[in-house]
């Protein structure tokens, strides 16, 4: 019998990870942060025995993780057929500049971090906000809009009225059948007869 000798060849893999920040590593599980919040492209090469035997490309989302929260500026009122301003307010510890679409009820679209907008209908309208780096969406989240009637009095104005030039006269001052008007032939008459006493008294 005869023993047929095995030559062992030791596989020696090497890997190399690029970052796409200028950073890499050579281990087999590395873990990376990164100091600037971004869209990635990371990319593994392993070797075996110093042949490629294996390469990947992989995107890495860095700008979720630093927003904290998306919110919106909005009145505190809004009324069915009245011009309304928003704004996307953006909670961050960094300045990101970020692209905005608005989706609204009936496959409307938006885009800006500001719009105006018009609602047709009372009611509770359902909108959708996403923020997009690089055309990568980085944050999404769902509001709710109240809207109430329009309250503003629609019907025809009241023509003012024009301001009276008559002076109105107190009934104390009136001399001709006010409450005082009585005293005029009173006094007439009281005197009329003291000069009667005073005549006979004469004779």
């Amino acid at each position: 019998m005869y023993c047929i000798p095995y030559l062992l060849i030791a596989q020696e893999t090497a890997y190399l990870w690029d970052f796409g920040d200028g950073t890499t590593s050579t281990e087999e599980s590395p873990t990376h942060e990164y100091s600037t919040p971004g869209i990635y492209t990371v990319s593994l090469t392993a070797s075996i025995n110093e042949k490629l035997s294996y390469s990947q490309q992989y995107e890495v989302n860095a700008i979720s993780p630093a927003i904290k929260s998306i919110s919106l500026a909005l009145p505190d009122m809004i009324e069915v057929g009245k011009r309304v301003n928003a704004r996307v307010l953006l909670s961050s510890d960094y300045d990101l500049s970020l692209d905005y679409q608005w989706e609204f009820p009936g496959g409307l679209f938006h885009t800006g971090q500001e719009i105006d907008f018009i609602f047709d209908e009372v009611g509770t309208h359902a909108v959708s906000v996403k923020a997009y780096y690089d055309d990568v969406m980085v944050a999404h989240d769902n509001f709710e809009f109240i809207v109430v009637p329009n309250n503003e009095n629609t019907s025809d104005p009241v023509e003012p009225t024009a301001p009276s030039n008559q002076v109105q006269t107190s009934t104390a001052e009136s001399s001709s059948g006010g409450t005082l008007g009585w005293l005029t032939p009173l006094l007439l008459l009281v005197t009329l007869r003291k000069r009667s006493v005073y005549a006979n008294a004469l004779n």
